[in-house]
């Protein structure tokens, strides 16, 4: 069955991943799934190391309902994990690379994982010692682990590049080989009892309003966000695709849904997002289709010898600025579909995406797209929590068939984000204008400066438009302000042959143009690259740190 017609069947809404997988990998066991640092790994030797992987699993004691959690590489080897959890009705809980022991300490008992699969060393972190001084009743009994804090670990499994191997874990080749007898017979029952309703994601929240929520998914939200990719995109079997982004991250998580679960198409990995890398994978096997961030796309057009490489990108997912559409589109090749999107984990994480026949300019880029179908949209007062005018800025809220389950052993919280309506309240500042979503930022991104509620993400798109030929990018963020309650911090990297002025010339350039409350009080020159986090995003903790040190508030 083609991604045409398992779209045209809805058989993404009435099925789960693990058996849409197993669908896919036996339709076409010869072509690559995966390619991997020259490593071409075909869909039939995928099912089988998924297979193998899910009798080691067995062999640990997993089974329907637990819970698995993983601090994962952006490799097949995860990628196998992946399924192998989904294919035992466990749960599969990607953990963020970028905690430290304080959140590994207030996530893992409430998840209460019976398993733990991590990484050793990423980026420079030490990953054991984490996981050690974040579990400090840890006690280690020949290959089996436990904790009065998290009753149910069992086990730790360490997936190490160096071959190197850690006390109290189980090694991954070990893993791998209890699960070398496997029994097919055992993953057709299991794959057949599943059902879509069943709970089987715990993903966490961005944790921007304290510590990371575990939101569940059933199979249905997910597999929507990859429906819906698909669809909006134009992608098919032909098309190949390049994950950017770490797997404890949604858009991880769409990429091998999209590609291995729906579409059966080659999928490629990198273990870190690397400019260069990724542009000689896209150059060598032409591949047509991925997501980024803003900070992906400023690295892959600022990489040495950009303009020599075949960029055969034409099928292109943006979470970022309306200046990222034209960056995007200059990049990409003549009539390439570019989309931008509005997500969030609690719906699975899509929630709206651009079509790929709107031929509206400002529409495409300007605008976050229309909800997915079915997706019930209103925009309410921050302070009255009514129904504002429509173009009106205000909180995102939306009812949605795809809605999260709720988040893990947090019923208040659960509760409290839910008005009576039954909207969702996202903790989003945006407007909902004919249709069309705009993401203006976090609430707490949305600043109350002279008692007006100010975007900063509006004030950045503004700058950008007014200074278009002088100003190459901007960042907008706020400071406490013993007058203004917070003040409007513009960071801006001038174009080559533009030097800044002073603001007192910036914010006469800007009246007329701008709200006058929406017009920065200070304009920082900055140079070179943004600060980003290894997840891809401009990391606004540094700014707001560069901020004060420059204006004396860090005293």
């Amino acid at each position: 069955m083609t991604l045409a017609e398992r779209s045209l069947h809805n058989r993404w809404y009435d099925n789960t991943t693990q058996a849409l997988f197993a669908e896919v990998c036996a339709a076409q066991p010869d072509k690559v799934a995966i390619v991997f640092e020259g490593e071409e790994i075909t869909y039939r030797v995928l099912q089988e190391r998924v297979n193998q992987l899910s009798q080691g699993l067995i062999s640990l004691g997993v089974g329907k309902g637990d819970v698995v959690s993983v601090l994962p590489s952006p490799t097949p080897e995860f990628a196998c994990l992946y399924f192998a959890t989904l294919q035992l009705g466990a749960i599969i809980n990607p953990l963020n690379l970028l905690w430290g022991v304080l959140e590994f300490q207030g996530v893992l008992p409430r998840n209460n994982p019976r398993v733990i699969v991590t990484v050793d060393h990423y980026a420079d972190r030490d990953y054991i010692r984490t996981l050690k001084e974040s579990i400090p009743d840890l006690q280690v009994e020949g290959a089996r682990v436990s904790s009065e804090a998290i009753p149910a670990l069992t086990h730790m499994v360490c997936l190490s590049r160096q071959r190197l191997r850690h006390d109290g874990f189980l090694d991954f080749s070990d893993l791998e080989q209890r699960g070398a007898d496997w029994d097919q017979a055992t993953f057709d029952r299991l794959i057949t009892e599943g059902r879509p309703t069943d709970i089987q994601f715990m993903c966490q929240t961005s944790g921007t309003t304290g510590l990371s929520k575990s939101a569940l998914w059933d199979h249905r939200p997910p597999l929507a966000t990859a429906h819906f990719g698909a669809r909006n995109l134009c992608y098919q079997e032909g098309d190949s695709y390049i994950n950017l982004s770490p797997f404890y991250h949604n858009s991880g998580l769409f990429g091998l849904n999209l590609s291995l679960t729906l579409a059966g198409s080659t999928l490629h990995l990198m273990e870190q997002f690397r400019p260069e890398q990724a542009l000689k994978i896209i150059d060598k096997y032409k591949v047509t289709a991925t997501f980024g961030f803003d900070s992906h796309w400023q690295g892959l057009f600022r990489a040495p010898g950009f303009s020599g490489y075949d960029f055969t990108i034409c099928k292109a997912v943006l979470a970022g600025e309306p200046r990222s559409y034209d960056l995007v589109k200059e990049m990409c090749p003549e009539g390439a579909t570019i989309n931008n999107l509005y997500a969030q984990t609690e719906n699975g994480p899509l929630v709206s995406l651009a079509e790929h026949d709107c031929m509206d300019y400002r529409i495409k880029k300007y605008t976050h797209g229309r909800p997915l179908s079915g997706v019930e949209v209103v925009i309410k007062d921050l302070e009255t929590g009514d129904r504002v005018v429509q173009g009106q800025p205000g909180e995102i809220c939306y009812r949605s068939p795809f809605l999260f389950r709720g988040y893990h052993r947090q019923e208040e919280e659960t509760r409290q984000s839910f008005d009576e309506e039954g909207y969702f309240h996202s903790g989003d500042y945006g407007t909902f204008d004919n249709g069309y979503i705009t993401f203006l930022g976090r609430l707490g991104g949305v600043l109350k400066t002279g008692g007006e509620n100010v975007s900063t993400v509006r004030v950045t798109n503004l700058l950008l438009e007014v200074f278009q030929d002088a100003f190459d990018d901007v960042k907008t963020i706020g400071v406490p302000d013993d007058y203004w309650g917070s003040k409007i911090v513009a960071f801006v990297r001038p174009r080559a042959g533009h030097a800044l002025g002073s603001t007192r010339d910036i914010r006469e350039a800007c009246k007329g143009v701008m709200a006058i409350y929406e017009i920065p009080q200070e304009f920082l020159e900055w140079e070179g690259a943004w600060p980003v986090t290894p997840e891809g995003k401009i990391d606004f903790r540094k700014l707001d740190a560069e901020a004060r040190s420059r204006l004396g508030l860090d005293h």
